[in-house]
């Protein structure tokens, strides 16, 4: 999966901490396994120093800073270097001068009169003593460049290493992301732990009690999301009509004007013409002007949050297929299914499998042998798992065992192409559906890349552009898929990213949307980045490798190649731009519509009662102000959203997440 560091450090601030001359160490953890340290020292002459490393299947930031802070821990000067998630090099320094206080990196060069104390929040390198500023000015502090930040004291908890007890509180932290973040502090109030789902940094030697801190923290995280899904959703009255509205029939991809729409305990009624239908006691929309279509699939999703399902469905997003999560996967479609929690139908859930390796993923069952992976597909199938997803590392000559014991289980099998091999050679295996466009690209460069680290994304960016669409390799590959009728799930967005992102530059994806995030938020989106690194002189060739990535889209579209709308990003915004990029690539945009509804309802088998609009399925569908026929990106512009028995404001969804409404 291509989750975003800098993406997941929005919701998720780095600490710095330091209580003596001696060195903290920090561990990363992420899926059970220490991936990396923060290691924290004060030198002799009072300064800080910091080192925070960790490693993603050869990717991961590696960061080098000094600093230094004044008695109520306010830095007053910070430099640093860092290479990040993509191992792209930044810089990053702060500082006061003469009654000004500075900062520059790689996309800000700021300046401004020293008027009161705040606290320079680092855009690239991290670094300060964040809770001690805290709880040194009664819990409340001015953020630089802007923004402020409070604490809470949440709740006491005491842990033990063998015979010795650490009094630990909890704290709630607001004002640097969409929610309230999470802290845990040691009894005389230092930065102890910042634990989540999908990763945590804990003081080396208590990585076991990641989950029992998480158990505690997640009461309160529940709590939050708690109360929100009992005040946001609107149940939807016995009857309701949307009066003189256009209708996008997803089944025909045609848009049919000017109609009325009947809906009757949740399920559409009737379809007339408009101002044609009289229901008393109904609750009347106006949909004049607007458009109602069914509700938005994205097919590539790893819901690691309960913000992610407000992300989600305030986007239009009623449904989503979760392609490799945690355990607590199972609680969480319980919850977002029952109403406990907002958020889409999570329609498939994946098991997601990879080999003992030094650069296996981090998440999901690692398995030594085919044996192990049996065993592995057995156990999702008993907790009803619909499909597996195979990951990099496993051995080619396990790809064959593994897709006939998920068949014969009911299972699909998706995912990348392990090392080693070739999209062709999967195919033949027994995979079901091809998961990133880089996968198809890759089968055209030979079976000795190692996909497991970066490779896999710069080779493809290096030599997709010379790739000759036409050749006959490349038409043997989408004979076979045909033949064989596998589905591909491109998420071009992500590559988009990858292949044109540049340092300094607000990415294609955010331009039209920034400004409607928390400040923070705007901030690292509008310092760019995020790209791979790009050898010199082949600047153009990444940007041509993309549109032959989009190029290859259409060629699948063209020859009636299933393609699912998946994001792998950004929840409930990264798949407008998804389809952007489809009509971008030449698919119509009717059609497009059709693949981000119908398309995954049917490959899902819930066509009868999602995806489409018509007498019998169920209201499950968005209210668009405008026409996205003619203008894919109206999509942004939604003014209602019906799902799960309930109407959605998605202006009161975004705004009780820290995002201006649209």
């Amino acid at each position: 999966m291509y989750k975003s560091f800098l993406l997941a450090a929005l919701f998720f601030p780095v600490f710095a901490i330091a209580q003596s001359l001696d060195t903290v160490t920090f561990s990363f953890v992420s899926a059970g396994r220490v991936q990396g340290f923060d290691k924290i020292w004060k030198n002799k002459d009072g300064s800080y120093g910091e080192w925070f490393q960790f490693n993603d299947r050869g990717r991961g930031d590696s960061l080098r800073i000094e600093y230094r802070e004044d008695d109520k821990g306010f830095l007053t000067y910070l430099k640093g270097s860092v290479v990040d998630y993509m191992k792209n090099p930044v810089s990053e320094e702060f500082g006061i001068t003469n009654g000004k206080t500075w900062w520059k990196n790689t996309a800000e060069n700021g300046e401004r009169a020293s008027t009161g104390k705040a606290f320079y929040i680092a855009l690239k390198t991290g670094g300060g003593h964040l809770t001690k500023a805290l709880q040194a000015n009664n819990n409340k502090i001015s953020l630089l460049p802007y923004g402020e930040m409070q604490m809470r004291k949440l709740a006491e908890h005491t842990i033990t290493k063998g015979t010795e007890k650490k009094k630990l509180q909890l704290v709630e932290l607001k004002g640097l992301g969409f929610t309230p973040g999470y802290a845990w502090l040691d009894e005389n109030g230092n930065d102890f732990a910042n634990v989540s789902d999908w990763s945590s940094i804990i003081i080396q030697g208590y990585e076991t009690r990641i989950d029992e801190l998480l158990q505690v923290q997640k009461k309160y995280e529940n709590n939050f999301y708690g109360e929100l899904g009992k005040t946001l959703p609107q149940k939807l009255k016995q009857w309701v009509l949307i009066q003189n509205t256009n209708v996008f029939d997803a089944k025909n991809a045609k848009l049919l004007n000017n109609k009325d729409v009947l809906i009757h305990n949740g399920v559409v009624k009737q379809i007339a013409a408009a101002n044609t239908i009289k229901q008393s006691g109904a609750q009347v929309i106006d949909g004049k002007g607007k458009t109602l279509m069914p509700g938005l699939w994205d097919m590539h999703v790893h819901m690691s949050s309960n913000l992610d399902g407000i992300l989600h469905l305030a986007g239009g997003v009623t449904h989503v297929r979760d392609m490799g999560s945690n355990a607590s996967l199972l609680d969480r479609v319980k919850q977002m299914h029952s109403g406990e929690l907002i958020g889409p139908r999570i329609e498939i859930m994946s098991g997601f499998i990879d080999g003992k390796d030094p650069m296996a993923a981090p998440t999901g069952t690692l398995i030594a042998s085919v044996e192990e992976g049996k065993k592995a597909i057995q156990d999702y199938a008993a907790k009803g798992y619909q499909q597996i997803k195979l990951y990099s590392s496993i051995k080619p000559e396990w790809v064959k065992p593994l897709t006939e014991e998920a068949h014969r289980l009911k299972m699909r099998v998706a995912g990348h192409i392990p090392a080693f091999m070739t999209a062709t050679k999967a195919i033949n295996s027994g995979y079901d559906e091809i998961t990133h466009m880089n996968m198809l690209a890759l089968n055209f460069f030979g079976d000795t890349i190692d996909t497991r680290i970066p490779l896999r994304f710069s080779v493809p960016a290096q030599r997709t552009a010379s790739l000759d669409l036409q050749s006959a390799e490349v038409k043997a590959l989408i004979a076979l898929l045909k033949q064989k009728g596998i589905a591909v799930d491109p998420t071009v967005g992500v590559f988009e990213d990858l292949f044109t992102s540049r340092e300094g530059e607000m990415a294609p994806r955010y331009k039209t949307i920034a400004d409607h995030f928390p400040l923070n938020t705007q901030r690292n989106i509008k310092a760019g980045g995020g790209g791979l690194p790009v050898p010199d002189g082949m600047d153009e060739t990444y940007r041509k490798s993309f549109k032959a990535f989009l190029a290859m889209t259409k060629l699948l579209y063209d020859n009636g190649i299933t393609i699912l709308p998946g994001t792998d990003g950004f929840a409930g915004f990264d798949l407008h731009r998804e389809l952007e990029l489809y009509v971008q690539a030449g698919i119509p945009t009717e059609k497009v519509l059709q693949i981000a509804t119908y398309i995954p309802a049917v490959y899902t088998g819930k066509s009868k009662e999602y995806g489409h609009i018509a007498v019998g399925s169920k209201a499950d569908f968005i209210l668009v102000d405008g026409n996205p026929v003619q203008n894919i990106s109206d999509l942004r512009k939604r003014k209602l959203v019906f799902a799960n028995g309930n109407m959605y404001d998605p202006g009161k969804l975004y705004s009780a997440i820290s995002v201006k409404p649209f």
